[in-house]
């Protein structure tokens, strides 16, 4: 286990320990019974309307080289959400599964399906990293946090700068491209892989030819710029409803939430769940969450009860939906 994921798991047991002593789950499972049921029903039409944004979001990208019917690629986007909710990390194991069905699907090369769910993850990343930057600093000026949660919105802040600086210069330099990739190839986690190539030179051969027709992908489909923008403008959109979500739960509570508070504490949670190890960032992310809307003002209980909600909505359509629809997947294939 890595420093940095023990590091994770001691700051959710402190802010978990922290949590029952200060939250009564049974006033806070209590207040979420009593939620009106109208806010709920749109709490839930909102997280709908978010995957099928997403859905055409991704079908902009495979139009132009494939013929897929929307309810098709709508399965394939919950099936890999699935994955991607079940794994640790930062949510992106789904994205293979994503391309491989649509390449069984639509009959093309993998290559250029993983293509189009690049295209469509950069969006999502690019409107997520607005929101980060823009929450981190909104928590900063306008809660009273421990010194423990500033200085993790320190390292969250200098981590993603960190890594916008560095995709960009990978991105732009040969050398370092090599040098990522000659780094991946002798991690001791892949010594399979090199077992199946004579050399370096014939692993970097075998990726090139690959890389080749996923880059002549992206060149084909990112041309252009209307596509390009409206993938942004979507990835914004989705992301609102998330927390358009939670704020419509908050208030099927009765819980003075502002929207923008909402943005913030949800954001920044999120974070600390793909920095976590745990599959979907469970726990960690709601007990942040916990935490920072204490930290507002907002009682622990009403705080606890809202998050259950609006998680328990989540996980319904990616952990349950997308479930059926990798059964279904796999039963036609």
């Amino acid at each position: 286990m890595k420093w940095q994921n023990l590091l994770v798991l001691l700051l959710v047991t402190l802010l978990l320990l922290w949590g029952a002593g200060e939250i009564s789950w049974r006033e806070a499972l209590e207040i979420a019974s009593s939620a009106e049921h109208e806010y709920i029903a749109l709490a839930v039409g909102v997280t709908v309307a978010r995957f099928l944004l997403w859905n055409l979001k991704w079908m902009l990208f495979v139009k132009p080289i494939a013929e897929v019917r929307f309810s098709r690629l709508l399965i394939i986007l919950l099936a890999g959400l699935f994955v991607s909710t079940s794994t640790p990390g930062a949510q992106v194991g789904g994205e293979p599964l994503r391309a491989y069905y649509l390449a069984r699907e639509a009959g093309i090369r993998k290559s250029a399906a993983m293509a189009t769910v690049t295209l469509d993850k950069a969006g999502n990343y690019a409107a997520f990293f607005t929101f980060s930057l823009v929450s981190i600093f909104m928590l900063w000026l306008l809660l009273e946090i421990p010194p423990v949660l500033k200085l993790l919105g320190e390292v969250l802040l200098l981590v993603l700068i960190l890594v916008a600086l560095s995709s960009t210069y990978i991105r732009r330099s040969d050398a370092a491209q090599a040098k990522v990739l000659r780094f991946v190839y002798h991690l001791p986690l892949l010594k399979m892989l090199r077992q199946r190539f004579s050399s370096y030179a014939a692993f970097e051969s075998f990726l090139s030819s690959r890389l080749e027709l996923f880059m002549r992908t992206l060149k084909q489909i990112s041309t252009r710029r209307s596509v390009l923008l409206a993938n942004l403008l979507l990835s914004f959109a989705m992301w609102s409803t998330s927390y358009l979500k939670t704020y419509l739960v908050f208030l099927a509570l009765g819980v003075n939430a502002p929207l923008p508070l909402v943005v913030a504490v949800k954001t920044v949670a999120i974070l600390v769940g793909m920095a976590s190890f745990l599959p979907g960032g469970v726990g960690a992310t709601e007990a942040m969450m916990v935490a920072l809307f204490a930290g507002a003002g907002i009682e622990g209980s009403a705080a606890l009860a809202g998050i259950l909600l609006s998680r328990a909505i989540y996980y319904s359509f990616a952990l349950g939906l997308g479930y059926v629809c990798l059964l279904l997947l796999r039963f036609r294939g």
